[in-house]
């Protein structure tokens, strides 16, 4: 439940020299993830080696930094190394999982009739 909707939203927990928690929407219409560099502010990940890159969205292009090696756990999922590109042209408070990394590490079914999520890791 989000501002009073339901979201496919999961806590994630993103590693750098610090640890923070933020709330991400699992979205498989975006390649890669996708956070506030408020987020990179708080994990300390150094966005300085990072590739500036521009996305196109539904909005437009927006000025990115792609880190490819980012440690982020997820509850009782565990622990996998995605890509992610961080941005200020994001809503600080929620941030996007896309495919890059995530959707190839787990099976992700969305039961929208129920309103539920059901993630589980991928049986190689």
């Amino acid at each position: 439940m989000y501002r009073k909707r339901y979201y496919p939203i999961i806590p994630v927990l993103i590693e750098g020299g610090e640890r923070t928690v933020v709330y991400a929407l699992i979205d498989s219409g975006a390649t890669i993830s996708l956070f506030h560099t408020s987020i990179a502010d708080d994990a300390v990940i150094d966005l300085d080696d990072a590739e500036q890159v521009y996305l196109a969205g539904v909005g437009g292009y927006i000025k990115a930094y792609v880190k490819k090696q980012v440690n982020v756990s997820i509850e009782e999922l565990g622990r996998i190394t995605i890509p992610i590109a961080f941005t200020e042209y994001i809503v600080s408070d929620i941030a996007i999982l896309g495919r890059q990394g995530f959707f190839e590490s787990f099976e992700i079914t969305f039961r929208e009739w129920e309103k539920k999520l059901i993630i589980k890791p991928r049986n190689i």
